[in-house]
Order: structure tokens, then sequence, then C-alpha cells
């Protein structure tokens, strides 16, 4: 075959969110779907397999024979990371893929998740589709798709000398089903385009950056980072035939940990004193107004010093739990609206 000429750049590609209606299938060409205001994404390639070999057979050769090699699909997690800039639609929609709640504010509670496990050819709206445009391998013209994909990882980044002060998002997703390349035009349905991203998180923008362990340790915010994580393991897998279509998913608990930079001073010291103590619990609470981050049951881990030519900084990790009281208790909340 000669050479091709196709070629593929992320400049002319837009990224989709889909929402499915069973898992295995993609999201329908008129469902809900919401074009990503994306900076940066990543996604495995088609062979997303690995080798397994068999041992060598006593006295059968130094080589290994074309039966003694297979590809392992049937255990494969293709995997997709999306970079995009905190839009309140583009924050709401992720929270949603990764803890399922529907309105603002965004609440990770204790008893979550709701669903453990997800099956093959089931209705749910919980596993999405993730759209490359024109990302196939025959570039322009050719789309390229994830189906049933779920979300791991959501974090959210900012910082005030960086970016405009814009804060950032980044979602990891897995799928254990082979990706699609073909035409997939979006019609008909509620699908948000990019200009409909109008309202975005920015450091400048806060007004609230506080740790409460007693009072209100008002602190100078240069930087934070926000993570919640989860495992996600495919079930089984169905025949060649099928790609090894995996039998569903199972979903583990939440891990929500962050960290703020701050100016050293006598504010900071108050916010981590308290961690000195057998439960180091405090409230976090970082608002614009708008966008919101509160966890009212945050831990602080080893704080440590950055020795910075303008101004010493004190950076206080954490991590974030719910009141053991009831598992209807708030972890984190994550508001977009007023």
């Amino acid at each position: 075959m000669a050479k091709s000429p196709a070629f593929q750049t992320k400049s002319n590609s837009k990224v989709t969110i889909g929402t499915e209606v069973t898992m295995g299938t993609a999201c329908l060409a008129a469902g809900a779907t919401l074009e990503m205001p994306c900076t940066d994404y990543s996604f495995s390639e088609l062979a997303s397999h690995t080798l397994d070999a068999a041992p060598f057979r006593v006295g059968g050769g130094s080589a290994q024979n074309d039966e003694m090699v297979r590809a392992s699909r049937h255990n494969r997690m293709y995997e997709v990371s999306l970079t995009f800039q905190a839009s309140v639609q583009a924050v709401d929609r992720i929270c949603l893929a990764l803890f399922g709640d529907t309105d603002s504010p965004r609440e990770l509670i204790g008893s979550m998740p709701a669903a453990t496990t997800y099956k093959h050819g089931v209705a749910s709206i919980v596993p999405v589709t993730l759209h490359f445009e024109d990302a196939a391998h025959a570039g322009t013209g050719t789309d390229l798709h994830f189906i049933s994909c779920m979300c791991t990882s959501f974090s959210l980044a900012g910082d005030i000398g960086s970016n405009g002060g814009m804060v950032t998002g980044t979602a990891t997703f897995v799928t254990g089903y082979a990706p699609v390349e073909s035409a997939l035009t979006f019609t008909g349905g509620a699908h948000v385009v990019m200009t409909a991203h109008a309202a975005f998180f920015n450091m400048h923008d806060l007004t609230t950056t506080t740790i409460n362990s007693g009072s209100a340790e008002d602190l100078v915010l240069y930087s934070f980072e926000l993570n919640i994580a989860r495992e996600v393991n495919r079930i089984g897998f169905d025949t060649a035939a099928n790609g090894f279509r995996p039998h569903g998913y199972v979903v583990g608990g939440y891990e929500v940990t962050g960290s703020l930079t701050v100016k050293r001073d006598e504010e900071s010291k108050a916010a981590i004193s308290f961690a000195d103590t057998a439960v180091p619990v405090g409230a976090l609470d970082l608002d614009t107004g708008v966008f919101q981050i509160q966890a009212p049951k945050m831990l602080i881990d080893t704080a440590s010093i950055n020795f910075d030519d303008d101004g010493w900084k004190t950076v206080i990790p954490f991590r974030c739990t719910y009141d053991a009281a009831a598992t209807s208790n708030t972890v984190v909340s994550i508001a977009t609206a007023a």
C-alpha cells in the first residue's frame, strides 16, 4: 500500500460527552450531549493490549513459536483523559459522571455510590460516550468514540499566578469496550455547544479562602488542588466475535484529597495548629460567590514550607471525610451557582 496522506490534530477536534441510555450502546444521535471546553486530552490507541507468553518447554528449543504468544484482549481497559477549563457546565457534567449528584451544589456523601455494579445491555445513564471529532486514523471526516466510559477521577486545580487564574479540571475515564471509528453526528437532542460555556471558575474571583477549626482562618491562597478518585474494574468478557466486551463494571469507594499553598503567616499557623491532635478535623471553604468548594470534615496531613523568593509559603495537604454520625453527611460539595 502507498503512504497515506491522512493525519489528525487536536486543533480541529471537538470533544463531546454523550449521555447513554443502555450500557454497551453509544449515545444516540438525538441524545443529550455536551461539547467540553478542553485544552488538552489523550486516549489509548486501538491496539491497547499486552502480549502474554507461555513458558518455554523443556528440551523444546530456545525460541517462542506463534502458538506460545497471544494478545490479552479479555481484560483490556482503554483510558481517556480530558483537561478542560472549569466552566459551570463542564464541572457539573463531570460531577454527574463521577458521583451522580444532579443539582448544585454537587455533593459527594458518605453513602455514595448509589450503584456499585453496571451490566452490559442494561439501562443506565451513568456510563458515557466520549466522542472525538475527526480523530480516527482516516483523519478529517471520520470520528472516534469510546463507548460506556466510567469516570475514575476528577481534579480541580488553580494557581493565581498561572493561566490568568483560570481553574482547570482534569477527568479520567476507562472503558472495556473497543473504540469505534465512524462518523457520528449529534442532531436533534439537547446539545450544549462550546459557545454556551460562559461562566468559569477563576482564582481572582475568590472571596472566601478559609479553614475553620473553631475560628475561620483567612488564608492568602496562591494555589489549590482537589482530587476525587475511585476504582473501576471490568467484570468478565464476551467472545472474540464480540470484541471481548465486558459483562459489566464494579466500582469502588471514593478517596478525596487535595492541597493548598498559602502565605506562611499567623493565619496559616492557626489553620494547621489543630492538626497536632488525634482527630485533626477542620472545615474548608473556597468561594467566588458562584463557584464554591466546601469540605466540612477535612483532615490536614503533613504540612511543609516552600522557601520562595517572593515570600515563604505553607503547603497544606489534606484528606476529606464525612461526619461518622450518618452516611448522608457530605464529604465534599462543589457548587456552580450562587
